[in-house]
Parts: structure tokens; sequence; C-alpha cells
């Protein structure tokens, strides 16, 4: 976490974080950028799908999806994002039946997951820098591949 530490963003507006969120230096690269007043995309691949979160420096913390000693970050983020699902009554079968079916060994790692999230990410960039809204989380994009939402 030294490099971490010793990071200089002055002059970055926008960072993704495309971690895999399984260790303490991706979050603590989040609260550097927080620290710094940057803006940060994290891009996760749920193997048939890809999600989004734009993180502002003073908004709420996306490190929240995971507590100490939880599940897994892909479950945890799974439970998430189904729970957000139910309370705003747009349920997400797809994401239930892969935190059944991957509790214990998490989300497949295909390519097609990467390339969702890259199309995304380079959407949400384009998007901030031109001054247009973007949604900040708790609120986030989500997008599988052939399936509704």
């Amino acid at each position: 976490m030294e490099d971490v530490d010793a990071c200089d963003l002055s002059g970055i507006r926008y960072a993704v974080n495309a971690t895999l969120h399984d260790n303490e230096a991706s979050f603590a690269f989040d609260e550097k950028c927080k620290e710094q007043g940057v803006t940060v995309i994290h891009a996760v691949n749920l193997g048939k799908a890809a999600f989004l979160a734009v993180e502002k420096p003073k908004g709420y913390p996306f490190s929240e999806v995971v507590k100490k000693g939880s599940d897994d970050f892909r479950c945890s983020l799974g439970k998430y994002i189904s729970q957000y699902g139910m309370f705003w009554q747009m349920p997400v079968p797809w994401v239930d039946e892969a935190i059944r079916h991957y509790s214990e060994a998490s989300f497949p790692q295909l390519g097609i997951g990467v390339y969702i999230a890259a199309g995304y990410c380079a959407n949400i960039l384009a998007n901030l820098t031109e001054g247009k809204e973007v949604r900040y989380f708790p609120k986030f994009y989500l997008s599988p591949l052939l399936e509704e939402i």
C-alpha cells in the first residue's frame, strides 16, 4: 500500500478502478482519490455482465458494498444489486441465480463482461468530461449480455 500512499493525483479529475476489489489496496486507492478530489469509476466484470458505479469524492463510498469479514466481493456486490432491484421493484433474477450458483466460487471471469465494462467506462468518461449527467453511487449501471433488467 506504500505505492498508493505515495500516489500524487494532482491534475487528475477521473480514475477507473478496474481491480478485482479483493484486497485492501483497491479500496486504499479509492480513499486516496477521495482525499485528492478525484471521481472514481468502478468497473466490475460479472462474467456475462458488467457493473459500473461512479463514486463522487464526497459521495457515498463504494466500499460500503463489502463489509469487513463479509462474502467474496462479487457475491457481496451481487447481493447489493439484488437488494437494490427488489427495493425498486425491479428484480434481477439472473443475479440471484448467479449468487446461488457462485456463492462459493465467485462469478466467472469472462471476456464478455470486460468488453461491456470498457464500453460503459468510455461512455461515462465522455459524459463526465462533457458535463453531462451520470448516475452516482449508490445508483449504478448494470448491463448483462442478452438479458432484460
